[in-house]
């Protein structure tokens, strides 16, 4: 994936945004800004506490099980769950200022499903696009995690939704079709 990227930001230009793989314990700084060609890299750190909660924490220990199907696994925790939302918002807002009126948004994967929600809540007019990369679970499995509503409706702000495979993109289809998703 990040070869194909890669190669189409190089012939095309664009922004890499992403977390920079650093942590601090205080509020993190400014951006990394730097480029290479067409292609212009913004990345910035996160607070450590934000980062366990939200990427080993609700990230991994809730989602990715969940994802996977192994219920027997999942971690539900409140407060790694607000980490998740607050870094998702933190990366929306550090993006927007790198965005120009033209910009098509791709975000990849489970740990920035609420990036799409976030931006178009900051006012984000572009097109906004998500793949995810793992399975997406059925209804009865989705319906497991106490804040499931929120996770389909932040995948509904995206212009787009990918998914692996036909089962993984009719399970979502099913899950937006329940009586309890409002």
């Amino acid at each position: 994936l990040a070869v194909a990227l890669w190669s189409a930001l190089q012939d095309h230009g664009g922004v890499w945004f992403g977390w920079s793989g650093e942590t601090t314990t205080e509020e993190p700084a400014a951006p990394k800004v730097s480029r290479s060609g067409n292609v212009q890299f913004v990345t910035t750190d996160l607070n450590k506490e934000d980062f366990e909660d939200y990427y080993n924490g609700f990230g991994n220990d809730t989602l990715w099980p969940l994802l996977h199907f192994m219920l027997g696994f999942v971690k539900f925790d409140r407060v790694q769950y607000l980490a998740y939302c607050r870094v998702n918002e933190i990366f929306a807002r550090t993006l927007i200022p790198f965005l120009k009126p033209d910009d098509i948004i791709w975000v990849h994967d489970y740990h920035l499903i609420p990036l799409g929600a976030e931006l178009r809540k900051a006012g984000v007019t572009q097109p906004i696009g998500f793949f995810l990369h793992v399975p997406f679970p059925n209804f009865d499995v989705i319906h497991a995690l106490p804040c499931y509503e929120d996770i389909l409706r932040a995948l509904s702000s995206y212009d787009v939704v990918g998914f692996q495979t036909d089962r993984d993109l009719w399970s979502f289809q099913d899950c937006l079709t329940q009586p309890e998703i409002g």
